[in-house]
Parts: structure tokens; C-alpha cells; sequence
């Protein structure tokens, strides 16, 4: 009896172990009321389709989100992004924040070393301000291994999500593009699908 009630007792605190260290600290959710901000570039204001069509947009529709802010500017770089952070997301003490850039970096030739400095500062961040964090990963040709690589350590150590290739079977589909970089409205709703899904578990 002594050596069955050992066993059970050692299979909880096992488990116990498992979810502390590596289930319970992977991701933060939603901890705190305020809106969600969609954080980036010309992706996320939309450009390619009419207003209305932004995958903001349809994201809130589809979780019933009712106070959401687009804060997507087009042309932004990580660099740009980080100087506009406080005024444009941490003054507006959010709950989640949606972070979608390194696309103008990659364009620009800006070494990936430096857009991973500047993303982890802005996750830094916006994990400190109390929002829960999801990061888009866009994957580039030549230097993914590289951004791959410094997303997982952002994710990691400021406990984001992210979703991983968020334009795979998008991009390059002249069905889907409105030009070489931008969805079109049909592609923006099935990147808005794939936001939805990966918000979904953090609120």
C-alpha cells in the first residue's frame, strides 16, 4: 500500500514539475483589460484591398472584438516601429498586442541581427507594459534560418506566441496578391482566418 500511494504521489508531483517549468510559462494570455493593437506595416494597414478589408478588420469581426486599433503604417521597419511604440501602443495600455513587421527590413537589406535587436526591444517592451504578445513571422528566401532562429528566442524569452509563415500559399499566388507584396482582399481574409486561430488561445 506504502509503495502505491509513493508511486501516485511521485507521478503528481511529476506532472506537477512538467507544468510549472514548460506548460504553465510558455505563452502569456490576455492578463488585463484595454484594446488590442495591431502593431505594423503596410500588411497590417491593409494596403491592396478597400477599407474595411484589412485583416484587422476582419480578425475583430471574427472574435467579436470590440475595441481593436489598427496602428499599421506603411513603410514601417522595425527601426521606424520602435520609435513610435510608446505613443502608438504603450500609451494606450493594451491587453494584447498583434506585432507585424521585419518585411521593409528584409526589403531594405537591414541586417537581421539588427531587426532582431529592434523586435526584441519592442516585445521587451510591450511584455513589461502586462499585454500579451503574438509576433506574425513572414518568411523570407535566404535569410528565414536567421529571423526563425531570433523570433523562437523572442517567443521565449518574453513568453509571445507566434504564427509561423503567416502568408504560405498567399504569397506568390496572383489569385490571392494585389501586387508583388500585398494580399489581395481574398488574401487578407485568409491571413485574417489564421490571426483569428492563433489569438484565439491567448484571450
Amino acid at each position: 500500500m506504502k509503495k502505491v500511494l509513493l508511486a501516485s504521489f511521485l507521478v503528481l508531483v511529476f506532472g506537477f514539475l512538467v507544468w510549472f517549468f514548460f506548460l504553465r510559462s510558455s505563452v502569456q494570455k490576455v492578463q488585463k483589460a484595454g484594446p488590442v493593437i495591431f502593431f505594423g506595416n503596410s500588411l497590417t494597414a491593409g494596403v491592396g484591398a478597400e477599407q474595411g478589408e484589412d485583416f484587422p478588420t476582419l480578425v475583430a469581426k471574427e472574435l467579436n472584438l470590440t475595441n481593436v486599433i489598427n496602428a499599421g503604417v506603411s513603410g514601417d521597419t522595425t527601426t521606424t516601429g520602435l520609435a513610435r511604440l510608446k505613443t502608438d501602443v504603450l500609451d494606450k495600455s493594451p491587453s494584447l498586442v498583434v506585432i507585424e513587421l521585419s518585411g521593409n527590413d528584409f526589403l531594405r537589406q537591414v541586417p537581421a541581427s539588427e531587426t532582431i535587436k529592434n523586435l526584441d526591444s519592442i516585445v521587451s517592451q510591450t511584455h513589461e507594459s502586462g499585454a500579451a504578445v503574438l509576433l506574425i513571422h513572414i518568411k523570407f528566401p535566404l535569410k528565414d534560418s536567421e529571423y526563425q532562429t531570433g523570433f523562437k528566442q523572442i517567443a521565449k524569452k518574453y513568453k509571445a506566441a507566434v504564427l509561423w509563415n503567416a502568408l504560405d500559399g498567399i504569397e506568390g499566388n496572383p489569385q490571392l496578391m494585389a501586387d508583388d507584396i500585398h494580399p489581395n482582399a481574398v488574401g487578407y481574409k485568409i491571413l485574417a482566418e489564421r490571426v483569428a486561430k492563433a489569438i484565439k488561445p491567448l484571450l
